[in-house]
């Protein structure tokens, strides 16, 4: 390799320490920032691999981990707070658009915390409103589908991701339907 076309960085544990909480600080959207970190840890990750297994490489990836589960846990905190309000307005798209980001798992963390937040009438809403969503959603899809147990969901109009979302509402209040 031709070592006028290449760089060497050289990084100190507190130098990223600094870098990363200075980051977080003006972040304005945490998504976006969480994103932005777990793309450094892989730039250090790929490009740093002549330090694996050293004490200051480690030091470093301990120090992104935290600081990528700081940001892990606003992101977290943005996304309950967003379906809590799509859930109190009834948006389905506002749920999805929570829901299609997030792994299964932390929507569902996220979905417990906002029930628990939620009154037993909210409760009992948030059910009735799923259920009937998603067992319209399912019926509009069947008799669109030109085959009897494929329902076709983009020829009903219905987005997938929306049908997903209120699914996966659903299935955690309503789990025997």
């Amino acid at each position: 390799m031709n070592q006028a076309n290449t760089i060497t960085l050289s990084i100190t544990p507190d130098e990223l320490e600094r870098f990363c909480q200075k980051l977080l600080g003006r972040s304005r959207d945490i998504t976006k920032t969480h994103d932005a970190l777990v793309t450094l840890e892989s730039f250090i990750a790929m490009f740093g691999r002549d330090s694996q297994g050293t004490a200051a490489r480690q030091s470093i990836d301990q120090s992104l981990q935290k600081i990528t589960e700081q940001s892990r846990q606003g992101v977290l905190e943005k996304s309950t707070q967003e379906l809590e309000q799509a859930i109190r307005h009834c948006n389905v798209q506002a749920v999805a658009n929570v829901h299609t980001p997030l792994s299964r798992n932390g929507f569902y963390e996220i979905l417990k915390l906002v029930i628990a937040d939620l009154c037993d009438d909210e409760i009992r809403l948030l059910m009735v409103w799923s259920g009937n969503w998603v067992k319209e959603a399912r019926q509009i899809a069947q008799q669109a589908s030109e085959y009897p147990d494929a329902p076709d969901f983009k020829k009903a109009g219905i987005r997938l991701e929306e049908f997903q979302a209120m699914s996966d509402i659903d299935r955690v209040l309503n789990p025997e339907s």
